[in-house]
C-alpha cells in the first residue's frame, strides 16, 4: 500500500525565513526545495496581470483574484515587493474591509503562490499516475488531502483508474 498525506511541513512554515507565512516578515521565498530557481519573490514581481489573476483564481480560489494581481502590478512599479509583510500590505488594499474581517485577506493568495512556485499539483498528478503504476493487483492508495483542488486530482485520478469496462461486468452478470 501507499499514503499520501498532503499536508505541509509544518517545520518549514514554522521557519519565519522560509517565506511561507503570511503573520511574519521575511524575503518572499516559498521554495519548498531550496535548489528550484523559482521563488514568490519571482513570481509576485515579474507575473504578468492576467498571470497572477489567473493563479490567485485557480490556486487560491479567491473571489478578489484581479484586484490583489491589480494591485501587486501597481505596486511594483513604484518598488520591487521583496517581503511578505509588504505583500500582505498590498493584498489587504486589494481587498474590501468586510471581507478581511472574516478571515485573513493573505492566506488564499499565499497558498496559491506556494503551489504555483512548488507546481504542487503537477507533482501530485505525476506522484499518484507513478504510484498507481508502482502497486500489486489488490494494493491500496490512500490519500489524505487539504483543499479542494488536491481533492478534485485526486478524485479524477481514481476514478479514471478505477472505470471498470461495462461490456466486461456484464458479461459475467
Amino acid at each position: 500500500g501507499i499514503l499520501f498525506d498532503l499536508g505541509v511541513s509544518s517545520p518549514q512554515f514554522d521557519n519565519a525565513e522560509r517565506g511561507f507565512s503570511y503573520n511574519n516578515d521575511a524575503v518572499l521565498d516559498m521554495r519548498m526545495n531550496r535548489d528550484n530557481p523559482l521563488t514568490a519573490k519571482i513570481v509576485v514581481n515579474t507575473y504578468s496581470e492576467q498571470e497572477l489573476t489567473r493563479i490567485f483564481k485557480l490556486y487560491g480560489e479567491s473571489k478578489f483574484a484581479r484586484n490583489i494581481a491589480r494591485n501587486i502590478v501597481n505596486k511594483r512599479k513604484e518598488k520591487e515587493i521583496n517581503t511578505t509583510l509588504e505583500l500582505v500590505s498590498i493584498i489587504k488594499e486589494a481587498v474590501p474591509i468586510k471581507e478581511r474581517l472574516k478571515k485573513h485577506p493573505a492566506k488564499q493568495i499565499f497558498q496559491a503562490i506556494r503551489i504555483e512556485v512548488n507546481k504542487e499539483l503537477d507533482v501530485l498528478v505525476s506522484s499518484l499516475n507513478d504510484s498507481l503504476d508502482l502497486l500489486n493487483v489488490g494494493g491500496r492508495l490512500a490519500v489524505i488531502t487539504f483543499h479542494s483542488l488536491e481533492d478534485k486530482i485526486v478524485k479524477e485520478i481514481f476514478n479514471k483508474y478505477s472505470k471498470v469496462d461495462s461490456s466486461l461486468s456484464k458479461r459475467y452478470l
